[in-house]
């Protein structure tokens, strides 16, 4: 689900601006501060524009660059705030960061440098991430550390828009951790907010909640209402994926109140989300009444992420209520503005969302390629992450093995220096032989040192073959290791394709989808992958799986592979992410596999499986 967030500097939502019957010609600084303060608190229905430009032909008469780039930024999140996200906006922030850079103020400049990074975040443009980081850079040069904790949470945000969760959760924490080191209470408040995002789409529901009341408590403490009703909007969201709606009627009541006229986004996300609690609750009227309101609301500030997410609702509410045809046609809109936006989460909802509702029509070609292009989708966003995870593991170990190559050929030449010098021994004593027939005590006392001589160069040759040996079954172990993480990644999307096509055949039974089943065979392609990886363990365990079968000959290839998985040291944790089940499934498979080693409560099965 789209959540709505907010980031550090945004301290109020500014409800309105007014106009001026009579715009003055020019401003000066202080004038301008005036001007500021009006528009803020004023009806912003009869806004003139161009007033704007006035105000930044004002700005640029002033000398000082700090207060001038100040005022550019002001103004300009003015604009932005009224819902003017385009490029004058753009511009003027831009003169702002111009200005406070020539005044050499780089803990300012930090701060001018948020303004743009925050108009990117919000538009999802390419640079985002780059932005940030140079934010980051900036800040760092400043040397403070709250402008430092700032940076990590942008860098935190750009990751989410990337959904590249793994590296947004490392800022975001680092962030609340500095936030925390200097007590900002409300920098803490926003990282959570942006903390609840990343739990939420890491399917951990619980975290996501935690987070966002954690950020709630915090507004409500301050005062600061907008961002309380904010941080409500963001929990009510957890908890509707939850299924807890008696949580969401007693809190998007209380945000409702708060935001209705003063913040139109969030007014937007709380009819969303009294669609969504209607669905839930069965009464469709009413939630495609709350989700076309939303849509009302939001043409005026034309949020694509959350048009496609209303559009979504809109096919479920008119799916239940049995009318096919409409569903079908949100769904083409759906898929329309998901294609427009470079947001991969959309674009997978709305494609799944546009294969079952044309399937629902009997378009069964058209469902055929939005399911095809889904999968590919899917295998692309997931690929990408585990590729370059597996592209690291492979470069280390490559670097490692020629590390080892070239110390083990180190080695052979110090074993070979060893062997010429015994055997240059060997000649000389037996030249001294030949010479001197009667020093036949000396002879002899040459040959035991020779003797000890080679005794010691065959142990080293022994030391250095172990060794390499045991750097060989290393490699190994982390090569299994790599192939381990590769199969539950290959199984996961696999059982998830599975997934897909059963549910788009739940409520049809088409030729077509049961074909493309048939044709993957998806539940022999994860035994299979798994087989190769227990295959291999064996492999490279010979007398290992010899000992164990002969103690145990009721062991199974499945009870091997979790023998596999313990030697190499991986918790239950781990084996429920890799194997794809729960953890009290890892827990049965332990205790059966306990029973067939025939292991007391007492016993420890790891060091039981590492004695065999």
């Amino acid at each position: 689900m789209v959540r709505l967030f907010i980031f550090t500097f945004i301290q109020s939502v500014i409800a309105s601006t007014a106009i001026f019957a009579q715009t003055p010609k020019l401003y000066d600084a202080t004038a301008l501060d005036s001007l500021y303060e009006n528009l803020k608190s004023s009806p912003k229905s009869n806004v003139d524009l161009s007033i704007f430009d006035t105000i930044t032909y004002s700005i640029a008469k002033i000398d000082n660059d700090t207060i001038a780039g100040d005022l550019y930024h002001r103004f300009a999140n003015l604009r932005l705030d009224m819902g003017h996200w385009d490029s004058i906006s753009l511009q003027i922030h831009q003169k702002g960061f111009e200005r406070i850079k020539a005044s050499g103020d780089n803990c300012k400049l930090a701060i001018s440098q948020f303004n743009l990074t925050r108009y990117a975040l919000f538009q999802d443009h390419p640079e985002t991430l780059d932005l940030a980081k140079k934010s980051i850079t900036i800040s760092e040069e400043c040397g403070e550390l709250k402008q430092i904790a700032h940076a990590q949470s942008f860098i935190g945000a750009a990751y989410i828009n990337l959904t590249d969760y793994k590296n947004a959760l490392n800022f975001l924490l680092e962030s609340e951790k500095n936030y925390t080191s200097i007590k900002d209470s409300m920098g803490i408040a926003m990282v959570n907010l942006d903390l609840a995002m990343v739990y939420s789409n890491m399917q951990d529901k619980l975290r996501s909640v935690a987070s966002t009341k954690k950020a709630a408590d915090i507004y409500k403490n301050k005062g600061k209402d907008i961002n309380y009703a904010v941080a409500l909007i963001d929990m009510c969201s957890s908890y509707l994926d939850l299924k807890e709606t008696d949580s969401v009627i007693k809190y998007l009541p209380l945000a409702h109140e708060i935001v209705i006229d003063k913040h139109q986004l969030a007014n937007a996300y709380v009819y969303q989300h009294y669609g969504y609690l209607n669905i839930q609750q069965g009464h469709y009227d009413e939630a495609i009444d709350h989700l076309k309101t939303s849509l009302d609301i939001n043409k005026s500030i034309d949020d694509s992420s959350l048009n496609v997410n209303l559009y979504n609702f809109l096919v479920d509410a008119y799916k239940m209520k049995g009318s096919y045809d409409t569903a079908y046609n949100y769904a083409l809109k759906s898929d329309s503005v998901a294609k427009s936006i470079g947001d991969n989460d959309s674009k997978l909802g709305s494609l799944l969302t546009l294969a079952k509702s044309s399937y629902d029509v009997n378009k069964f070609q058209q469902s055929h390629e939005a399911f095809l292009a889904y999968i590919q989708l899917k295998d692309s966003v997931l690929g990408q992450e585990k590729i370059k995870e597996i592209a690291a593991l492979e470069k280390f170990y490559e670097s490692e093995k020629r590390e080892n190559l070239i110390k083990i050929q180190q080695q052979e030449n110090e074993l070979l220096n060893s062997k010429n010098k015994a055997a240059n021994n060997r000649n000389i004593a037996l030249i001294i032989s030949l010479f001197l027939l009667g020093a036949i005590g000396y002879a002899l006392i040459n040959k035991f040192r020779l003797r000890a001589t080679k005794q010691e160069a065959i142990s080293k040759l022994k030391d250095l073959e172990n060794e390499n040996l045991n750097q060989k079954i290393a490699y190994h172990k982390r090569e299994l290791a790599s192939k381990a993480l590769h199969i539950a990644q290959k199984n996961e999307m696999l059982m998830e394709t599975r997934d897909h096509l059963k549910a788009l055949k739940k409520d049809n039974h088409n030729d077509k989808v049961n074909e493309l089943i048939n044709k993957l065979h998806i539940d022999k392609q994860i035994n299979d992958n798994w087989d190769q990886f227990t295959n291999q363990f064996i492999e490279m365990n010979p007398d290992f799986y010899k000992r164990t079968t002969e103690k145990y000959p009721n062991i199974t290839k499945n009870d091997i592979r979790m023998i596999a998985l313990l030697k190499m040291k991986y918790d239950s944790n781990a084996i429920a992410s890799l194997l794809n089940i729960s953890l009290e499934g890892v827990k049965k498979a332990r205790y059966r596999l306990r029973k067939k080693l025939q292991l007391s409560s007492d016993d420890n099965l790891e060091k039981h499986i590492m004695e065999i």
